[in-house]
Parts: C-alpha cells; structure tokens; sequence
C-alpha cells in the first residue's frame, strides 16, 4: 500500500537533527527523499546518530560549485516538490540554490529554511549549533541541575523541537499548494524550536505565590516531582506521579506503611520545601523495604498513577528483548546498516491506518544512487562524474 505522501519528491541539503529528521518523518509516510551531499559527504556521517537520522532516503553527491554540479541541481529542483536546506541564512543564495532562483523555474516548488537562527537574528551571520541555541535561547538557564547556575542539556532540545517544525511547515504549505497552486518559502530555525519548549515551562502568573514557581524545579534544590522518585528492594526505581487528576482509595503514606498525616500528592505539591521534608526522607526509607512490583500493583489498585523507571538501554533491548509495550506499538525496528550491520532504532512514530508509514530503508552509503537519479535525468557517466565531483574530497557550507 502506497504511503500518504507517495509521490512527493524532497531534496535533502540538511546536516545535523532538525532537517534530516524533519525529511526522515516525511520519507516514512512515503516522500521520496533524495539526501544531496557534497562531494565529501555529509560531515556528520561518521557521527553515531546519523544512521538513524538519514534512513529511508536516497544519496546523490553534487558539487555545487561547479557549473555541470549546479546545473543538475537545478534540473533535480525542478521536479522537486520539497526542497529542506539548513544553510545559514544567504548561503543558499550565493550558491545560486536559494528560494528565488529555485522558484522562479518551479513555482509550485516548497522551500524549508531551517538555520539555527531565523533571518534578521543579530547572530544569523554566525556558525550555530544546538548548544549555542541553547545558549542564546535561555534554556540553558531554564533547565535546574546538580549544582546553581546554567545547565548543559544532553538532549538537543533545539534540533529535536525544530525537527518537528520542520515536517509540519511542509505540510501545511502542500496543503496550501493545492488551494493556490504555489508553493512558498516556509521558514523556522532551531531559536524557534527551543523558545516552543520555553513556553511549556514559564507559566509566571501575577501575584502567584512563592511556591507556583517552586513546583516546577527538579533537582537543585529539589522540586515536588524530583521528590516522588524513590528506590525500592532491588535497587530499581518508581515514580509515583503528582497532579494526576486521581483520587486515592487509600493514602501513599498509609500503603506504604507509615503513620502521620497522609499528605498526598495534590496537597503535599503545596507544601514548602521545609514541610515537605517532613515526609520525604521517611519515605524513601520505606520504599526501600518495599518489593517494587508488589509495590506498583497495590498502588495501581488503590487508584495511584505509578510507573518504573526503567533506562533507554532496557527500552531498547540493550540488556535483552525490547520492552513490550515498544514492540507492540511497532515503536522499535531491526535495520540492517551498510557500515554499521545490524542495528536497534526507534520505529514510526507515526500511525495512519489507511495508508501506513514503514522504514524504506537504511541510511544510504554517500551518492549511492547517483547513477540511478541523474541517469533518469538524461545525463552520461562523464557528465555525472563532472556533477558529482568524482576526485573531489572536500564539502563545505
């Protein structure tokens, strides 16, 4: 069965997260996305992640500063549906690939610029990567840690949001297309994504009290939700959640064995940081007693949101089988790499039931099917060779 999006060209010209897995969402709901690289390759192939970020697509090499190189850009554009670069602002311009010149010879051609920082940003003209962003974005400051100050994030929070802004930009404009019959430039950067994450943590509210603010922190000094991890028997871990809209049948205090008021999770979120050390320290000591999967189970049936905390590495199948729920939910797929061998991914995340998405695929090895594309193109192997910038080692933005 053909994918939602079959019949869709994209051309990729993105390095890093955002782009490649803005097309990866795309290719896996049927686009045919065709990863352009410069004659050096993308400088992230050797990168881990990159196996997972470029699959279910095609490779051509193009040296774009040659003229048989820019030529056959342009012929591929032109029938392109989709073209996704994350060039810093006016780079694509100089190469002669920008919005203009590419919609000029294909008007109905989308366009997605994803930059670090969006067109007239005072550091658009700079290098940007996801840690700057971070940086300059202030979730760096956001994010509380082990010690006062700012906070590396190991999570790209920039590249992760924007990759999802990228896809849905596409696809709010091919929607458009078939109203105008146009396509447009739509344009978003990794500042963009990162302040879209900014918003689902700053909820000041006038006049609120000391503790509102309070409620959010995690770990320096320790928050209301930090305070609901607890260890149990084995060593393990469970989180019993906060804020759940539940209504106990009986108290948290009470199951696990410990007398006093039962201060339970909408009242005690309430608390100071001094009342709420009342309790705490008491009750990891009696979740340590505690077997965690008896634990869960009472807690379940007396009508508490709990879950284990369990790693990525036990999610995954690192330590053996991936976790069922993942496997049931086709959330965890085999690949087969061409460098790597076999490998464990994360699956589709997205369902459509009547024309599903699949892998297509992984990762292309670099200009793999240059033969295959410009040869539909009507081009003979000398021309390709002079297109692909065959001796040629370097890429370069």
């Amino acid at each position: 069965m053909s994918g939602a999006l079959d019949g869709v060209r994209v051309l990729d010209l993105s390095w890093g997260i955002a782009g490649s897995m803005g097309a990866l969402l795309l290719a896996e709901q049927g686009a045919d996305v065709i990863k352009v690289e410069p004659p050096g390759g993308d400088p992230f192939r050797d990168y881990s992640g990159h196996a997972v970020w470029n699959r279910s697509r095609r490779s051509v090499t193009i040296d774009l500063k040659a003229a048989e190189g820019l030529e056959a850009f342009h012929h591929l554009a032109d029938s392109a549906d989709v073209v996704v670069e994350t060039f810093r602002p006016g780079v694509t311009d100089r190469l002669g690939i920008g919005f203009d010149a590419l919609h000029a010879r294909n008007p109905r051609l989308i366009y997605a610029s994803c930059p670090a920082y969006p067109e007239g940003h005072r550091l658009a003209d700079q290098p940007g990567y996801d840690a700057l962003v971070q940086a300059s974005g202030g979730q760096q400051w956001e994010q509380p840690g082990w010690r006062l100050g700012p906070i590396f994030l190991a999570l790209p929070l920039p590249s992760v949001a924007a990759m999802f802004l990228v896809p849905t930009g596409i696809l709010a404009a091919l929607v458009a297309r078939e109203e105008t019959g146009r396509g447009q430039h739509v344009r978003t950067s990794l500042l963009q994504g990162v302040l879209l994450y900014t918003t689902q943590i700053w909820s000041h509210v006038e006049h609120a009290k000391a503790d509102y603010h309070e409620v959010m922190s995690k770990s320096h000094p320790p928050g209301v939700h930090q305070e609901f991890l607890f260890e149990v028997e084995s060593g393990d871990w469970v989180h019993t959640c906060i804020m759940s809209g539940l209504t106990p049948i009986r108290s948290q205090d009470d199951l696990i064995g410990l007398e006093g008021d039962p201060s339970d999770n909408e009242r005690f979120a309430m608390l100071s940081e001094e009342e709420r050390a009342q309790f705490t320290p008491r009750r990891r000591v009696a979740y340590k007693e505690r077997d965690g999967d008896t634990l869960i189970e009472e807690f379940r049936a007396n009508n508490h949101a709990v879950e284990p905390v369990i790693s990525m590495e036990d999610a995954l199948g690192g330590s053996g089988k991936p976790h069922p729920q993942l496997v049931a939910n086709d959330m965890v797929a085999t690949v087969e790499d061409p460098d790597l061998g076999t490998t464990t991914q994360i699956g589709v995340p997205i369902h459509l039931l009547g024309t599903p998405g699949a892998i297509q695929g992984p990762r292309p090895r670099l200009g793999q099917h240059n033969d295959e594309i410009f040869s539909e193109l009507g081009y003979s192997a000398d021309q390709i060779a002079k297109i692909t910038g065959a001796g040629v080692t370097g890429g370069g933005r």
